[in-house]
């Protein structure tokens, strides 16, 4: 009987100490549930706050950029509004007064200038052929009127017809070549005839040559 009883308490020290051996050996072999939870989440919260210090630096760098670009159209825009004032305003030009030995007149640019008026027009001056009037022939814009040549190095003064006539007193001025320079010739007849009386001149078309006196 004595015997019987020993085993019957060694059965169930033995039931009941299995389970906290089992515990032992699940502690001892992997991480409780709430542990490998707890670890899950920091790992996520940093993910999070390193993907938030991404996109934190991206968008500065995005807005540094934008004002450089915001800086550097200012800066064009300014360059733009400093010429068109030289334009508007010669005695702020840089370039020197124009002297024939001095100024190249060969080097520039066209330059657009809407404040200039148009020494004549093919309405204006009879002396335009239909092939060389572009409001006669349909042209509706008239910015090409507008256009003038600058020189780099010095400011060309605008044309003065009587200065012209003064220089050209007693001699000849002859346009050679092909139907460009015969338009050549046309303009720098209209520039010059408004004005002088009608009386003091005349024009005498041929087959071979066109004759423009002034007397």
């Amino acid at each position: 009987m004595k015997n019987m009883a020993a085993d019957a308490m060694t059965k169930v020290r033995l039931f009941v100490a299995s389970p906290s051996t089992i515990m032992m050996k699940g502690y001892r072999g992997k991480l409780p549930l709430s542990i490998i939870t707890v670890t899950l989440c920091g790992f996520a919260f940093l993910a999070l706050l390193y993907t938030e210090r991404l996109s934190f630096l991206s968008s500065s760098s995005f807005l540094k950029s934008k004002s450089c670009a915001r800086r550097t159209s200012a800066v064009v825009k300014a360059k733009d509004e400093t010429a068109e004032k030289n334009l508007e305003n010669p005695e702020l030009d840089d370039r020197f007064e124009f002297d024939p030995e001095e100024c190249d007149i060969t080097r520039g640019k066209w330059v657009f200038n809407r404040s200039i008026k148009p020494q004549y027009t093919d309405r204006s001056c009879p002396y335009v052929d239909r092939q060389f009037s572009c409001v006669k022939n349909g042209r509706l814009d008239l910015d090409y009127r507008h256009w003038e040549w600058q020189p780099d190095d010095c400011y060309l003064p605008r044309f003065d017809p009587e200065v012209a006539l003064e220089k050209l007193r007693g001699k000849r001025l002859v346009f050679a070549g092909d139907s460009l320079q015969r338009s050549q010739w046309e303009s720098f007849v209209c520039m010059i005839e408004w004005t002088i009386p009608p009386q003091k001149k005349s024009m005498k078309r041929g087959k071979i040559r066109n004759v423009f006196k002034a007397k």
